[in-house]
Protein backbone atom coordinates (compact mmCIF):
# COMPACT_ATOMS: atom_id res chain seq x y z
CA UNK A 1 0.00 0.00 0.00
CA UNK A 2 1.31 3.46 -0.89
CA UNK A 3 1.27 6.19 1.75
CA UNK A 4 -1.36 8.86 1.34
CA UNK A 5 0.01 12.34 0.52
CA UNK A 6 -1.34 13.74 3.80
CA UNK A 7 0.81 11.20 5.72
CA UNK A 8 4.06 12.66 4.34
CA UNK A 9 4.27 15.73 6.63
CA UNK A 10 3.69 13.62 9.72
CA UNK A 11 6.44 11.19 8.72
CA UNK A 12 8.87 14.03 7.98
CA UNK A 13 8.01 15.70 11.30
CA UNK A 14 8.55 12.45 13.20
CA UNK A 15 11.84 11.86 11.38
CA UNK A 16 13.12 15.33 12.31
CA UNK A 17 12.01 14.90 15.93
CA UNK A 18 14.02 11.66 16.02
CA UNK A 19 16.99 13.45 14.41
CA UNK A 20 17.10 15.97 17.24
CA UNK A 21 16.36 13.42 19.98
CA UNK A 22 19.32 11.31 18.86
CA UNK A 23 21.64 14.23 19.71
CA UNK A 24 20.23 14.71 23.21
CA UNK A 25 20.81 12.66 26.35
CA UNK A 26 18.47 9.68 26.65
CA UNK A 27 15.33 10.49 28.54
CA UNK A 28 11.60 10.33 28.51
CA UNK A 29 9.84 12.52 26.02
CA UNK A 30 6.05 12.64 26.05
CA UNK A 31 3.63 14.05 23.50
CA UNK A 32 2.19 17.39 24.46
CA UNK A 33 -1.57 17.42 24.64
CA UNK A 34 -4.07 20.19 25.02
CA UNK A 35 -4.39 23.52 23.32
CA UNK A 36 -0.82 24.85 23.39
CA UNK A 37 -0.83 26.45 19.95
CA UNK A 38 2.23 24.35 19.04
CA UNK A 39 2.21 21.89 16.12
CA UNK A 40 0.68 18.45 16.67
CA UNK A 41 4.12 16.82 16.41
CA UNK A 42 5.46 18.15 19.73
CA UNK A 43 7.16 16.32 22.59
CA UNK A 44 8.41 17.45 25.99
CA UNK A 45 11.05 16.31 28.44
CA UNK A 46 10.42 17.42 32.00
CA UNK A 47 13.95 16.44 33.01
CA UNK A 48 15.50 18.70 30.36
CA UNK A 49 12.83 21.43 30.47
CA UNK A 50 12.72 21.15 26.71
CA UNK A 51 9.97 20.99 24.08
CA UNK A 52 10.68 19.88 20.53
CA UNK A 53 8.08 20.42 17.82
CA UNK A 54 8.09 19.95 14.05
CA UNK A 55 5.79 21.19 11.32
CA UNK A 56 5.72 21.18 7.52
CA UNK A 57 4.51 24.80 7.62
CA UNK A 58 7.45 26.97 6.56
CA UNK A 59 5.98 30.31 7.69
CA UNK A 60 6.94 31.16 11.28
CA UNK A 61 3.31 31.05 12.48
CA UNK A 62 4.09 29.03 15.63
CA UNK A 63 6.68 31.45 17.08
CA UNK A 64 4.16 33.33 19.24
CA UNK A 65 2.84 30.06 20.66
CA UNK A 66 6.42 28.90 21.35
CA UNK A 67 7.23 32.17 23.15
CA UNK A 68 4.04 31.91 25.20
CA UNK A 69 4.70 28.25 26.06
CA UNK A 70 8.30 29.02 27.12
CA UNK A 71 7.15 31.92 29.32
CA UNK A 72 4.33 29.99 31.03
CA UNK A 73 6.16 26.66 31.47
CA UNK A 74 9.77 27.84 31.88
CA UNK A 75 10.88 25.49 29.10
CA UNK A 76 13.13 25.92 26.09
CA UNK A 77 11.33 25.26 22.80
CA UNK A 78 12.87 23.97 19.56
CA UNK A 79 10.53 24.40 16.59
CA UNK A 80 11.54 22.73 13.32
CA UNK A 81 9.96 24.04 10.09
CA UNK A 82 10.67 21.57 7.30
CA UNK A 83 8.23 21.80 4.38
CA UNK A 84 7.03 18.74 2.49
CA UNK A 85 10.42 17.59 1.14
CA UNK A 86 12.98 18.41 3.88
CA UNK A 87 16.33 19.55 2.45
CA UNK A 88 15.30 18.34 -1.02
CA UNK A 89 12.75 20.97 -2.06
CA UNK A 90 12.41 22.86 1.23
CA UNK A 91 15.16 24.04 3.54
CA UNK A 92 14.86 22.98 7.16
CA UNK A 93 14.76 25.96 9.52
CA UNK A 94 14.75 25.86 13.29
CA UNK A 95 13.39 28.50 15.64
CA UNK A 96 14.65 28.21 19.21
CA UNK A 97 13.04 29.90 22.19
CA UNK A 98 15.30 30.06 25.22
CA UNK A 99 13.59 30.46 28.56
CA UNK A 100 15.73 32.95 30.45
CA UNK A 101 14.40 34.08 33.84
CA UNK A 102 11.06 35.67 32.98
CA UNK A 103 11.76 36.73 29.40
CA UNK A 104 11.97 34.12 26.63
CA UNK A 105 14.28 34.93 23.72
CA UNK A 106 13.57 33.83 20.15
CA UNK A 107 16.45 32.76 17.89
CA UNK A 108 14.83 32.40 14.43
CA UNK A 109 15.88 30.68 11.22
CA UNK A 110 18.72 28.50 12.47
CA UNK A 111 20.08 25.61 10.38
CA UNK A 112 21.38 22.18 11.33
CA UNK A 113 25.17 21.85 11.37
CA UNK A 114 26.79 18.43 11.90
CA UNK A 115 30.39 18.73 13.07
CA UNK A 116 32.93 16.18 11.83
CA UNK A 117 33.11 14.88 15.43
CA UNK A 118 29.41 14.02 15.23
CA UNK A 119 28.05 16.81 17.44
CA UNK A 120 24.89 18.52 16.26
CA UNK A 121 24.60 22.31 16.34
CA UNK A 122 22.07 24.91 15.25
CA UNK A 123 23.72 27.83 13.50
CA UNK A 124 22.50 31.25 12.45
CA UNK A 125 23.25 32.54 8.96
CA UNK A 126 25.03 35.57 10.45
CA UNK A 127 27.53 33.42 12.41
CA UNK A 128 26.82 35.30 15.62
CA UNK A 129 25.17 32.66 17.82
CA UNK A 130 25.27 28.89 17.99
CA UNK A 131 23.17 26.36 19.86
CA UNK A 132 24.65 22.95 20.54
CA UNK A 133 22.55 19.90 21.28
CA UNK A 134 24.23 17.57 23.70
CA UNK A 135 24.72 16.22 27.19
CA UNK A 136 22.91 19.01 29.02
CA UNK A 137 20.12 19.73 26.56
CA UNK A 138 20.77 23.06 24.78
CA UNK A 139 23.99 25.04 25.05
CA UNK A 140 24.35 28.54 23.61
CA UNK A 141 27.68 30.04 22.61
CA UNK A 142 29.15 32.67 20.34
CA UNK A 143 32.16 30.47 19.44
CA UNK A 144 31.90 28.96 15.98
CA UNK A 145 31.96 25.16 15.82
CA UNK A 146 34.06 25.36 12.61
CA UNK A 147 37.49 26.71 11.77
CA UNK A 148 37.04 27.90 8.19
CA UNK A 149 34.50 28.32 5.39
CA UNK A 150 35.13 24.86 3.98
CA UNK A 151 34.48 23.17 7.33
CA UNK A 152 31.37 25.36 7.73
CA UNK A 153 29.84 24.32 4.40
CA UNK A 154 30.83 20.68 5.01
CA UNK A 155 28.90 20.64 8.30
CA UNK A 156 25.77 22.09 6.72
CA UNK A 157 26.03 19.58 3.88
CA UNK A 158 26.49 16.65 6.29
CA UNK A 159 23.37 17.61 8.23
CA UNK A 160 21.31 18.11 5.06
CA UNK A 161 22.42 14.75 3.63
CA UNK A 162 21.57 12.98 6.91
CA UNK A 163 18.10 14.52 6.91
CA UNK A 164 17.44 13.54 3.28
CA UNK A 165 18.56 9.94 3.95
CA UNK A 166 16.49 9.69 7.14
CA UNK A 167 13.35 11.00 5.41
CA UNK A 168 13.80 8.61 2.50
CA UNK A 169 14.18 5.62 4.85
CA UNK A 170 10.78 6.38 6.38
Amino acid sequence: MYPRPDDAPLRASTTLLDYILSALPPGEFHRIGGNTGLPAAAVKSRALDLVIAATPVMAPIFDEAALRYARINASDVVLVRHGFQPETLSPVRIDVVLSLASVPILLPDLSFYRHASGRLHLAAAQDDLFVSLGHHSLGVTSLTPWLDASERSGGFERAAAEIVRACRRR
